[in-house]
């Protein structure tokens, strides 16, 4: 079975890099937007291939606890409001409810696919380690790792490049995911608007 995590911050917090083209409360509703898209995508492609999945969403804001209607989507309290150390905390869960792999995507992914989760699900079964950078080749859009892993979480500044040596050192063999779609995440006014054009 596959544990997917979605984590999120806190809305007050989540995507503070448009606050000079959003409104605080305009921020607020997009995060519950892309998240809803990012679960709800998830949740088909695990049906849709009849794939042994749970999902998780990660977050210390209660406020998150029933951003989805879908009933199979589980809720975990990040106690520590620090995303490697609350990844840690999930990887170990996940483990105990016996997982044999585990999914971290970020919930800000407004072009994610079916065909996107299917191709990092699969990947899985090959590698120990599974990423997929984001356009810019430096942060991560997704992360899987088979349980129990080794590899310490290293989500932050140039955090692709950081994952992969800690791999490269532990003996994990990597396997890295490009797709448009899963690339694509909205950190600047230029990918804001083009999520606003495809809207349209």
């Amino acid at each position: 079975m596959i544990g997917i995590v979605v984590p999120v911050k806190r809305l007050q917090q989540a995507k503070s890099r448009l606050s000079g083209f959003l409104e605080p409360a305009a921020r607020q509703q997009l995060v519950i937007t892309l998240v809803r898209h990012v679960i709800d995508t998830v949740y088909r492609s695990i049906v849709s291939q009849s794939i042994p999945a749970r999902i998780w969403l990660v977050s210390p804001d209660p406020a998150l606890r029933d951003v989805t209607d879908n009933k199979d989507v589980e809720w975990f309290p990040d106690p520590v409001e620090e995303l490697n150390a609350a990844l840690t905390v999930a990887r170990h869960h996940l483990q105990q409810c016996g997982c044999s792999s585990m999914m971290i995507l970020a919930g800000d992914l407004p072009f994610l696919t079916v065909d996107d989760v299917r191709l990092l699900i699969a990947a899985l079964t090959n590698y120990d380690v599974v990423l997929a950078p984001d356009q810019e080749q430096r942060g991560t859009n997704a992360l899987g790792v088979r349980l129990p892993s080794p590899l310490p979480f290293g989500f932050g500044t140039d955090s692709a490049a950081q994952m992969m040596r800690s791999a490269a050192r532990l003996g994990l063999r990597v396997h890295l995911v490009h797709t448009p779609t899963l690339a694509f995440d909205l950190d600047d006014g230029e990918r804001l608007q083009q999520y606003y054009r495809s809207l349209a």
